[in-house]
């Protein structure tokens, strides 16, 4: 909310690495954690990721800005990526709208994020709800849709894949919410002659996770 100060961490494991549509860690688990705060319109906050094997680490510093007018929600927002095992880093510039007043308390956001390595945009498509399973528990089931114009270059363009996604939190005490989801994911039109095609495919994954809000 704007004129809020919010502080928060999360912590938190995934089964697999589900990025882009592709399992990006060819079947490896992801440990995750992030501290992230918000004043007004703007937020921001460091995320790390390293799979099970510690073959692979990731360190993320974002920051974004948002408005908020009637039932529209608009961002940008910027992340520089290190990928320190692989002596590697990257800047990426994102951009969003969410419209949250469609009939029967539907959701829907499109999402694109351009990479500076390699100058390319992915675009996501989310269509969501919200249920209330009781006081303290919530239920969210959202659809996407994505589509790389360069962001993977070496994989196809277009439409990637599509995926139905399932989540409930429940709200431990006022200030710790434990978390899961489980989603299932569709390549479209994989490519087996490209690379970057290698880890799209129709694969399952789920994650369980903690947050505290301070």
């Amino acid at each position: 909310m704007h004129g809020n100060k919010t502080l928060s961490a999360h912590a938190g494991w995934e089964s697999r690495y589900f990025s882009e549509g592709r399992d990006a860690l060819e079947g490896k688990s992801l440990w995750t954690g992030s501290v992230e705060f918000g004043y007004e319109h703007f937020s921001g906050g460091v995320w790390y990721g390293r799979s099970s094997n510690h073959a692979y680490d990731e360190l993320q510093y974002s920051l974004s800005l948002t408005q908020e007018k009637n039932d529209w929600l608009f961002y940008a927002g910027y992340t520089h990526l290190i990928f320190s095992k692989d002596n590697e880093s990257d800047d990426e510039w994102s951009f969003g709208l969410a419209y949250d007043n469609l009939p029967y308390s539907i959701g829907t956001s499109v999402d694109g994020t351009y990479s500076m390595d390699a100058e390319g945009m992915f675009y996501e498509w989310s269509t969501y709800r919200e249920f209330s399973l009781s006081e303290k528990s919530d239920l969210f089931v959202s659809g996407l849709l994505g589509l790389n114009e360069g962001y993977v270059s070496d994989g196809h363009e277009g439409a990637n894949f599509y995926a139905i996604n399932i989540g409930i939190d429940r709200k431990i005490t006022n200030n710790i919410i434990v978390f899961g989801h489980g989603m299932q994911s569709f390549a479209i039109n994989r490519a087996l002659t490209m690379p970057g095609d290698d880890q799209l495919k129709d694969f399952f994954h789920f994650g369980l996770g903690l947050q505290w809000n301070f």
